[in-house]
């Protein structure tokens, strides 16, 4: 089994806690050694309440708000010289009269009416300005992720190579430096093994050819096999297909690319990755294009957010953008014995992404994809966050990417302030309500509604007794009470069968709080597919268990690990793929993979939400909509 419940993830909910309880708790696991750290209980998630209003924000447009208070005050304005005028009624009447005029003049075809010309010319103004403020629509026409010819992908895609489990620790135990000593100590060999073996990825996932050169160029290999060379060669390998298979299945010109936007982490060379794409397939000299490094693995969403914000100006109407994500691992395989940092070693593969994007009007009819929302968290504010994953030197000066022991709960902060701004524009109404009800009924259990002292006691009883009403109770989220802490709360009683026999006053409040946790929204009523960046068994388990998802809804991304490994930005695009080869039933092509009772397609209208993380911290969405039936 690759899933393991020894230890539960930290509980990600979206309501809001106890400053007092949330600082005592840092302060307490500041003063923890590693070793108690590793094994203390995580801390649980909470969203404030400014993430949520700043999600409901999003919905309001200033230019919309503004508008409208013009309205406003001009309607003020004109009763104000109506009322000056002397008789209000008759000046309203003719104000009426003349409209219905102009209106009737118009229908009937009246020439040369000063009324039905200001009533024409009024409506021409009003449609230009609808016209230029409608909404542009951004459509993804295809995409492309590179496989090899033995995965399932295109005949030309012969890079890469496989390398079985024990292939790999054969590798690592023959990697030597320049001076001839072994890249790793025993200690490295044996945690890079038992990370191996619990990675749930298979030996099919692709390695850069020059890992095994590596091998044979021994204590050479960071001169012949590791070098630039060699990473420009994975890159234009594996880069350069996927955008030409892009290209093609959409039958488009490279010259008819407006924008290109590439992204990818840590292979930042010069000349950029973009401009070796601009150079193989001689693109316009007048194309936009953006190089995007250091954004880890959420970048992808990142580049689709650029492309969308382009795309939707008014200065690039009709245009088509190219995105492309991917990673390179041929001078990023850490040799040395920080266990922070060989994670990287034993999840990274080989992998890209080629998306090509639309505004144009004439591609709905072909596009497969239509853009709804994307939304960017960047926690980088915070120094825990900033430093959760960081490339720098070890003690030996060997550079890699390290990992910090609190990434889990770094990115469980990035991701409950990115639902918090996701949640109010895609979740339905009814979720939206109950959320409020949750979070109003804690609040006057709690007794912190603001209210006079006497009155909040009341309300406080009031609310104890209403949220356990069978119909409110499924409606806030009150849970089941748990005998044994029930019994615990009253030893020298019999055991209580439910929360409504417990003591009344604060025992009975106590009690409650326990049973009513701040709700966690059903995002499978407004999602019909999830993709999680498939950075690791962790994460993608942590995903599914704070946010309370079917099994069956992350076995995409458990596939996308199993078949691709962590293949960085791109991964969100392999689940995609595979989502739209399997629909729901891709659990059948992996070793305990999870199938619904009801088999099920990518339909038309589905709604698919991305989510990836990346260092800086950042956590970022893509919400689309399927046009089209797979």
């Amino acid at each position: 089994m690759c899933r393991s419940n020894d230890q539960q993830p930290p509980s990600l909910v979206a309501g809001e806690s106890s400053a007092e309880d949330s600082e005592h708790e840092e302060l307490k696991r500041s003063e923890m050694s590693a070793g108690k750290w590793a094994v203390a209980p995580p801390p649980k998630w909470y969203a404030k309440r400014v993430d949520i209003l700043r999600g409901l924000a999003t919905k309001a447009s200033p230019v919309n708000l503004l508008l409208h208070g013009m309205i406003l005050v001009l309607s003020a304005y004109m009763f104000f010289l109506l009322q000056r005028s002397g008789d209000l009624f008759d000046a309203t009447t003719q104000i009426l009269a003349t409209l219905i005029s102009a209106i009737l003049d118009v229908i009937s075809g009246v020439q040369g009416s000063p009324s039905a010309l200001v009533l024409m010319g009024l409506a021409v103004w009003l449609g230009t300005v609808l016209y230029l403020r409608r909404p542009v629509d951004v459509l993804l026409v295809d995409f492309k992720t590179y496989r090899r010819h033995d995965m399932g992908g295109d005949p030309r895609n012969t890079y890469g190579e496989t390398a079985s489990y024990e292939e790999f620790m054969e590798y690592s135990k023959a990697a030597l430096h320049t001076d001839g000593s072994k890249c790793f100590n025993e200690k490295a060999i044996t945690f890079q093994e038992k990370i191996l073996n619990a990675s749930c990825i298979s030996d099919k996932a692709l390695f850069p050819e020059s890992m095994r050169q590596a091998t044979l160029d021994g204590k050479d290999a960071e001169l012949k096999s590791l070098n630039m060379q060699c990473a420009r060669t994975e890159a234009e390998n594996i880069v350069f297909n996927v955008v030409e298979q892009v290209l093609e299945s959409t039958n488009t010109k490279p010259q008819d690319i407006d924008i290109l936007i590439v992204n990818c982490s840590l292979f930042c060379p010069t000349p950029s990755l973009s401009a070796m794409i601009v150079n193989k397939f001689k693109f316009r000299s007048d194309i936009l294009s953006y190089n995007l490094g250091g954004m880890g693995c959420s970048a992808s969403p990142i580049s689709i957010d650029l492309a969308k914000k382009l795309l939707t100006s008014p200065q690039q109407r009709n245009s088509l953008a190219l995105v492309v994500s991917t990673e390179n691992i041929t001078q990023n395989w850490y040799r040395g014995n920080d266990r922070a940092m060989l994670l990287s070693n034993t999840l990274f593969r080989c992998g890209a992404a080629s998306m090509l994007l639309s505004n144009r009007s004439c591609d709905r009819s072909r596009a497969r994809f239509k853009l709804l929302h994307t939304v960017r968290t960047h926690t980088g504010q915070d120094d825990d966050c900033y430093n959760a994953v960081m490339q720098k030197d070890d003690a030996d000066g060997i550079v890699g990417v390290q990992l910090q022991k609190q990434i889990m709960q770094v990115a469980g902060d990035a991701l409950k302030q990115n639902i918090s701004t996701l949640g109010p524009l895609v979740l339905p109404i009814s979720e939206q309500l109950r959320f409020v009800a949750n979070m109003a009924a804690r609040r006057a259990i709690r007794g912190e509604l603001p209210l006079p002292g006497p009155m909040r006691k009341a309300v406080q009883s009031l609310a104890c007794w209403v949220v356990q009403r069978p119909g409110v109770s499924g409606i806030v989220g009150l849970k089941k009470p748990n005998s044994d802490s029930v019994n615990a709360m009253t030893p020298s009683a019999k055991p209580l069968k439910d929360a409504t026999k417990t003591p009344r006053g604060v025992t009975l409040a106590a009690a409650l709080k326990k049973q009513l946790p701040p709700l966690v929204p059903d995002f499978t009523k407004a999602f019909d597919w999830v993709c999680v960046h498939s950075g690791g068994r962790a994460v993608i388990d942590a995903i599914e268990n704070n946010l309370e998802l079917p099994p069956h809804y992350l076995e995409p991304s458990r596939l996308s690990l199993y078949k691709f490994g962590n293949v960085s930005s791109s991964s969100i695009w392999y689940e995609l793929e595979i989502v739209a080869e399997l629909g729901n039933t891709c659990g059948t092509e992996r070793p305990d993979g999870v199938v619904p009772a009801t088999s099920r397609r990518l339909m038309r209208g589905d709604c698919i939400w991305q989510i990836a993380f990346g260092s800086g911290f950042k956590c970022n969405s893509a919400v689309w909509q399927a046009l089209k039936d797979h």
